[in-house]
Parts: structure tokens; C-alpha cells; sequence
């Protein structure tokens, strides 16, 4: 299991690792590309949020296909 946080530390998360992760990207959101976070995606049953669920607000861009999370806190 690795152990993630959002940038704020509101919300964590974990996923199943087990394999190597295939696609890792660099985020190009302004907050992101600060902080040098990177990004990957992986499947919804590999993927537990273990705090701050109720801290998660929807973002949908455009499309409004993909549906993103993030923690609402904001530094």
C-alpha cells in the first residue's frame, strides 16, 4: 500500500501498489506545477480515501467527462 496526501494534508488516501504504476504525469494546475507534484491513475477499487472524505469537493473541466476531487482547504 503507499500512503498519499492531498497538498494541504486535509485528505489521505492509500492504493493498492501492488503493481507498478503504468502512467505517472506531472499535474499542470498552477498549485501543482509549485509544488512539483505528479500524478497517476489508478483503478477505483485500488484506491481508498482513509481521511477527510468530507473535505472532497467535485471539479469537472469542460468536458464534464472525468470527474476530478480535491481537497477543499486551501493554503
Amino acid at each position: 500500500m503507499l500512503k498519499l496526501t492531498c497538498h494541504c494534508g486535509a485528505v489521505e488516501a492509500e492504493i493498492n501498489a501492488s503493481q507498478e504504476l503504468e502512467k505517472i504525469m506531472r499535474c499542470n494546475c498552477s498549485m501543482c506545477k509549485r509544488k512539483g507534484a505528479i500524478m497517476s491513475l489508478v483503478k477505483n477499487e485500488h484506491f481508498k480515501v482513509i481521511k477527510g472524505k468530507e473535505k472532497l469537493k467535485l471539479y469537472q473541466f469542460h468536458s464534464k467527462i472525468a470527474k476530478h476531487f480535491f481537497a477543499a482547504t486551501v493554503e
